[in-house]
């Protein structure tokens, strides 16, 4: 079953790269897109594998979580489209679904949004979970333009869960330095802060930092509190740019093309590893508050030692080191330390981390190969 779906995955990679290489990469369906697959081995033994197809028009992959500890294979699908990409005087269309089956539980999402030139965007969505009474429907407005050097998104809602009504909406404020957002759906509100630096070249410094924090506590179904802050001392694009923050900052309900996401989980968007998000030096910190009161804290760290010394032309500089700890509330904590390599030459990106955590004596591996289109 595992070698199966190892084969499916590898198979459906293939499939992207022989669709993207037929095409002319310099046309706007392919130009700055990616070919993108990762295989992850958690330390108990489980392991995931992902494969994505992202394009400027359309966004989708497949993914595979295999437990060792005896729960069933996770499958999960998802695609995106945006059609109008060449016609931007019709305006835009955007238009998702997303599919996750364990066992003989099958969940599904469906979410579209058509926006107007001017701005004016109307769309919706449902979340089926068959049995589970946590289905969704929602329907929003939405509004974006710019003033001056100042974008802002503005979206009303509606969303209906667990047979319980809710308004809400969001608000997103950003320029080339500051982003900053806010914004409820009735179950759980999100906010972000983030900052960029100028950017002065590859070969320096840029400082960029996201700070990230959902409460899923504010409805009828209690659910946790999370905090992610991320930053970097050499951020170049990816998790810490605007692009990417506008689908975290503005939800499921957002229907942002730029960084796809869904209410289902796992989906085949990924977040950038700590040693992805910038050059020199990155880290990530995460807290989670359960709905028991436990929590559990998280740190991530990766530094280009020879970045510092070499710049980023020589292939030495492509090594990383790093330390994590894990603190829960209860059991024992982990402490680890990783080594890896992480390099970008002409279009094709790979990297590849060990992590073995001394306190439990585990050993985690991930790789990942990405093609530049």
């Amino acid at each position: 079953m595992t070698l199966s779906w190892l084969k499916k995955s590898i198979l459906l990679v293939l499939i992207f790269q022989s669709v993207a290489q037929a095409d002319n990469t310099d046309s706007p369906y392919f130009k700055g897109g990616k070919l993108d697959a990762f295989y992850d081995r958690q330390n108990n033994g489980s392991f995931q594998v992902n494969s994505i197809l992202w394009t400027p028009v359309v966004k989708g992959g497949h993914g595979i979580i295999v437990s060792e500890t005896g729960a069933k294979d996770i499958n999960y699908y998802g695609g995106f489209v945006r059609p109008l990409l060449t016609h931007p005087e019709w305006g835009d269309f955007i238009l998702g679904a997303q599919d996750v089956i364990q066992g003989d539980k099958n969940q599904t999402e469906m979410q579209g949004e058509y926006r107007l030139p001017f701005g004016l965007g109307i769309g919706g969505g449902f979340v089926d979970r068959e049995a589970n009474s946590q289905d969704v429907k929602f329907a929003k407005i939405s509004f974006r333009n710019k003033w001056q050097d100042v974008n802002y998104i503005l979206s009303t809602q509606w969303q209906r869960y667990q047979n319980q009504d809710y308004a809400g909406g969001y608000v997103a404020l950003y320029n080339q330095s500051l982003m900053v957002s806010w914004g409820n759906d009735g179950e759980q509100w999100r906010s972000t802060l983030a900052y960029m630096a100028s950017d002065r070249g590859e070969k320096n410094l840029r400082p960029a930092f996201e700070l990230f924090y959902v409460d899923n506590s504010i409805g009828n179904v209690y659910g946790s509190k999370d905090l992610i802050v991320t930053g970097s001392l050499g951020f170049r694009k990816g998790f810490l740019g605007n692009e990417s923050r506008l689908g975290r900052a503005m939800g499921p309900t957002g229907v942002e093309f730029s960084n796809p996401q869904g209410y289902l989980s796992p989906n085949f968007t990924r977040r950038q590893t700590v040693w992805e998000v910038g050059d020199f030096a990155s880290f990530r910190f995460t807290h989670k508050t359960l709905p028991n009161g436990n929590r559990e804290e998280t740190l991530e760290t990766a530094i280009y030692p020879l970045q510092f010394l070499l710049g980023n032309d020589n292939l030495l500089s492509a090594l990383f080191v790093g330390v994590g700890n894990t603190n829960p509330n209860s059991g024992q904590n982990g402490v680890s330390g990783l080594f890896g390599y992480h390099k970008l030459i002409d279009n094709f990106e790979s990297s590849a981390r060990v992590q073995h955590d001394f306190n439990r004596n585990d050993t985690a591996l991930f790789v990942s190969v990405i093609q530049w289109l």
